[in-house]
């Protein structure tokens, strides 16, 4: 399989590199231009036997010509030999409210749109003050097989990547993301998205949304700075990959191509291109979706102590874990693998009563939440979403479907639509990254799709990739990295054990990721009773809410350090990382409003550099005129609560 895709990928490459090669704005070619609404970014596009786009920063052009284009296997072709028709502008200003506030309660959605109606098909630029984005759309009857789509980001000479690079298309997509000249990606190197880049001192990230069926969007270099877009061919019923990309309308709209744009690091945070690109909410009734947080078993492996049962994958003790969960205030649990077989998620193994447990859990007001493998669910999808709704239970979490081929991607989309129907919520696991499906069906909460707390159970994984993610992962949409490891260790005294787990970080910095990482659903990996020795740890987090109205980013370098306060109401929540280098972060409150607040801040304790586990809960009171100094140890951070009081 591994040797047909890279056939697959060299006969693309093949395919394309004359025109990748080839100047693109020719001297008898019309050009087009559409500038960002503040007016610092410009696209340019030109057409002539060919359509090819470049794009400029405050005057600086950060992606020379590159050429763009569909191909079909009947034949057709879009962007190729195209005749503009009709050009066609227009502009938008309009404030966004998300059914889930994932980031903040409201989305400027501002671009300028230029529209070029070509032979039986369109292309369609938008430019926001936050980048670029681009889409095919086709206006032809009938179905083909997608056999390539030119996708190339022709970045400017010097620059380089955090690159995702990956092994096969066939993947969770848990990516680090390694530094590397753009150059120094070779064809036969592949990478998912997101990925960022950094040319001429831009951030460029790359990414994709409303992806709807569609292949997914992987790339890869050339060796020469070129960036190529790639597909994953399709899947057939063993998993294997075809010699096609599958069967597509030509009578629709494709997948934005994003390529958002920031200055500074911490701009990156401001852009949700992801979301307003994505096709609105098909769902009218939203009441029922309840963002929270999840006592989980599967990190922990059920390592109780102290307690008159056996524990296991069995009644008692998920019972135990709905009384923890209702004693801190933790809005569900989540029974993991092992209450039924992957091929049949109907029925409930021996030792398990999972009505039983809902009663329970219901009794103590928490909801409870089922893991499932894809396969077993698309056997029987409609009569186990009806089950498990008649069962009690509020959401699913979906696991190894391990591919965002068009058949993937349609699971997706089905899964997520039939969840609604029983109204229940989805967290997708063995996952492709977020493609806006979380913005059409909104109980679509978050999904896996990044290297998270469960790889210490297998292998270290660094708190400078920690720090990678705010910045590039978490800018596509939500991520499931499920923290709140109560095993911590620095380098010196780190062991990987599978079945009681430790993290390379502090304390102190897995509390911050409650804050730092965005996702509805919000896990606590580690054991009911490892919490239960230190209820301080618990009851901070449990009140760190999951959804916000607002931000600001305090602090933020690329894989070093990061922090950001969030608004919930008239309360702020901040959150502070960094890598293996000890830090001390300043922060200016100056943007509170008028009147106190207490505070509660977790921390790094004095000897937390050597004994991770080591923190320090302090109170007190501030106001807007506070500034206070928190120091980091290596692999350390903070949390901060500020309440504000009543005048």
């Amino acid at each position: 399989m591994l040797h047909r895709l890279y056939r697959l990928v060299t006969w693309q490459s093949h395919l394309w590199l004359t025109l990748l090669l080839l100047p693109t704005f020719m001297a008898n070619g019309k050009s087009y231009q559409v500038t960002s609404p503040d007016g610092s970014i410009t696209l340019e596009v030109s057409v002539k036997d060919k359509v090819s786009y470049q794009v400029s920063v405050d005057g600086q052009t950060i992606i020379k010509p590159s050429q763009i284009a569909m191909m079909f296997e009947d034949g057709t072709q879009f962007g190729v030999k195209p005749k503009v028709q009709s050009v066609s502008r227009n502009s938008i200003d309009e404030t966004l409210t998300p059914i889930v506030k994932v980031r903040s309660a409201k989305v400027a959605n501002r671009y300028n749109q230029l529209t070029l109606k070509l032979n039986q098909h369109q292309l369609t630029f938008r430019a926001f003050d936050e980048g670029v984005a681009y889409r095919f759309s086709g206006q032809l009857k009938g179905k083909s097989v997608l056999t390539s789509e030119l996708v190339n980001y022709n970045f400017i000479n010097g620059t380089f990547a955090y690159f995702p690079f990956e092994k096969r298309f066939n993947t969770a997509t848990q990516p680090q993301f390694s530094p590397i000249s753009a150059k120094g990606i070779d064809a036969d190197e592949l990478g998912s998205l997101p990925a960022l880049f950094v040319a001429g001192g831009i951030n460029v990230l790359l990414t994709e949304t409303d992806l709807q069926q569609f292949p997914g969007l992987w790339l890869k270099g050339d060796s020469h700075g070129h960036i190529v877009g790639v597909h994953p061919n399709e899947l057939n019923s063993q998993d294997e990959y075809l010699d096609n990309l599958g069967v597509v309308s030509k009578n629709r709209h494709y997948p934005w191509r994003i390529i958002a744009i920031a200055r500074t690091d911490a701009e990156l945070l401001d852009n949700q291109m992801s979301f307003t690109l994505a096709e609105p909410s098909r769902l009218k009734d939203t009441d029922w979706i309840q963002p929270g947080k999840i006592a989980w078993d599967w990190y922990n492996e059920n390592n109780l102590k102290g307690v008159n049962f056996k524990a296991g994958i069995n009644t008692e003790t998920y019972k135990y874990y709905a009384d923890f969960a209702a004693d801190y205030g933790i809005e569900n649990i989540l029974i993991d693998d092992g209450w039924s077989t992957h091929e049949n998620v109907l029925t409930v193994l021996p030792g398990i009563d999972i009505e039983a447990i809902v009663q329970h859990a219901k009794s103590k007001g928490v909801g409870v939440q089922l893991w499932v493998p894809f396969s077993g669910l698309d056997r029987n999808m409609e009569q186990a979403f009806k089950r498990y709704a008649q069962w009690g239970i509020n959401g699913v979490k979906i696991d190894f479907m391990d591919s965002d081929s068009i058949k993937r991607v349609d699971f997706y989309w089905r899964a997520a639509a039939m969840a609604a129907k029983y109204k229940i919520m989805v967290n997708f696991h063995g996952s492709y990254k977020p493609a806006g499906l979380h913005r059409t069906y909104p109980n679509v909460m978050t999904r896996e799709g990044v290297r998270g707390l469960e790889n210490y159970k297998w292998s270290e994984v660094s708190s400078t990739h920690n720090l990678h993610l705010p910045f590039i992962r978490m800018i596509a949409g939500p991520l499931d990295y499920t923290p709140g490891a109560m095993r911590n260790a620095q380098k010196k005294n780190f062991k990987v054990i599978w079945s009681r787990p430790m993290s390379l970080t502090t304390r102190a910095h897995q509390v911050a990721m409650y804050i730092i990482y965005e996702s509805p659903l919000q896990m606590l990996a580690d054991t009911p009773t490892s919490y239960q020795a230190e209820p301080a740890v618990p009851q901070f987090i449990a009140q760190i809410p999951t959804v916000w109205d607002d931000y600001k980013v305090i602090t933020a370098t690329i894989g070093e350090q990061f922090s950001i306060a969030r608004r919930l109401g008239n309360d702020w929540y901040i959150g502070g990382m960094t890598n293996h280098q000890p830090r001390q972060h300043h922060i200016d409150l100056s943007f509170l409003s008028s009147g106190e607040y207490q505070m509660e801040l977790l921390k790094d304790g004095i000897n937390a550099d050597k004994f991770a586990e080591d923190y320090v809960l302090e109170r007190g009171s501030v106001t807007a005129n506070s500034r206070l100094t928190v120091n980091m140890a290596a692999n350390g951070g903070y949390a901060i609560k500020l309440i504000k009081l009543d005048n």
